[in-house]
């Protein structure tokens, strides 16, 4: 197979992922071996290989490197997967991301996201009330750290449970998309006034680390390094029961090759089709494509 995965390879190494991971769940998983082998009999599949075999180091490597680090899996409260099988989907659907990113030289640490001319910063957009969804910054100060204790302890559903943004900026063309995600959800959910609300959208791989070291499932390498991947709250929108609207909607932009979606539990995952970076940077506002960072 000499060109890349198309929309429809791509919906069908999903079916694939879905039916190993199934089967994953319907076993009794051997720590000893982990998801090996139900690994090597996924490298069969053409399905799989449409896509695995375009990822840096091709299906054989992919696999035996998800292989691992599922082994390597252990139950945290700060990881997005709760079960090996879950861990096994999350790294099988994020291959579509590094596929799609792995060319794109990653932002690697807070000056090389701080300085970028291609960032957009947010809070002056919000400010000028340009952004249709809602965020909070990872807080570092006391008086933030202040504010975010005590809406958790006073008024635990106003907001997420979620520790803010690494870097408050963001590519226009995400900024775009999620404008677009924002309107969509706000028009199908009636009188919630929650709207949409993004956990993460920059990292660099410094960042990513440091996560991961924490025990936290952040991947590497990841289109957030690149900044071309969100994080958008559901668990929080499923306690007010309107996480379905926002599911369907995502699951639509998937179907439709706009995104690859993965389900991480409290947030799902999306990122943005690089053959749909144009489109959305043109729909950006020029106050979107023209700020300045700072």
């Amino acid at each position: 197979m000499t060109r890349p995965p198309s929309p429809a390879d791509l919906a069908a190494y999903r079916c694939v992922v879905d039916d190993v991971v199934q089967r994953l769940r319907d076993g009794t998983v051997d720590e000893g071996r982990g998801a090996g082998p139900a690994l090597d009999r996924t490298a069969g599949y053409p399905e799989v290989r449409a896509v695995l075999d375009f990822v840096p180091g091709g299906t054989k490597e992919v696999l035996a490197r998800i292989a691992h680090q599922v082994g390597a899996f252990r139950p945290s409260a700060r990881s997005n997967a709760e079960t090996p099988a879950t861990l096994l989907k999350i790294y099988l659907l994020q291959q579509i991301d590094v596929l799609w990113w792995s060319s794109v030289p990653p932002f690697t640490d807070d000056e090389d996201v701080l300085r970028s001319s291609e960032l957009t910063w947010l809070p002056s957009l919000r400010r000028r009330r340009l952004l249709s969804f809602r965020y909070r910054v990872c807080a570092t100060a006391w008086p933030a750290r202040a504010r975010n204790h005590a809406f958790r302890r006073w008024a635990p559903e106003r907001e997420p449970m979620s520790s803010g943004l690494s870097y408050p900026v963001a590519r226009p063309a995400m900024i775009a998309l999620l404008n677009e995600i924002a309107t969509r959800f706000a028009e199908t959910t009636g009188p919630w006034e929650g709207g949409l609300w993004v956990n993460c959208i920059v990292r660099s791989t410094a960042v990513q680390q440091r996560l991961r070291d924490l025990g936290y499932s952040a991947l590497l390498p990841s289109a957030h390094c690149t900044g071309y991947a969100a994080d958008i709250e559901m668990a929080w929108l499923r306690r007010h029961g309107v996480a379905r609207a926002l599911e369907d909607l995502l699951t639509g932009y998937r179907d439709e090759g706009v995104l690859n979606v993965i389900d991480e539990g409290q947030a799902w995952h999306v990122c943005l089709n690089p053959a749909l970076v144009s489109r959305y940077e043109h729909l950006a506002p020029l106050a979107v494509r023209t700020a300045v960072t700072g």
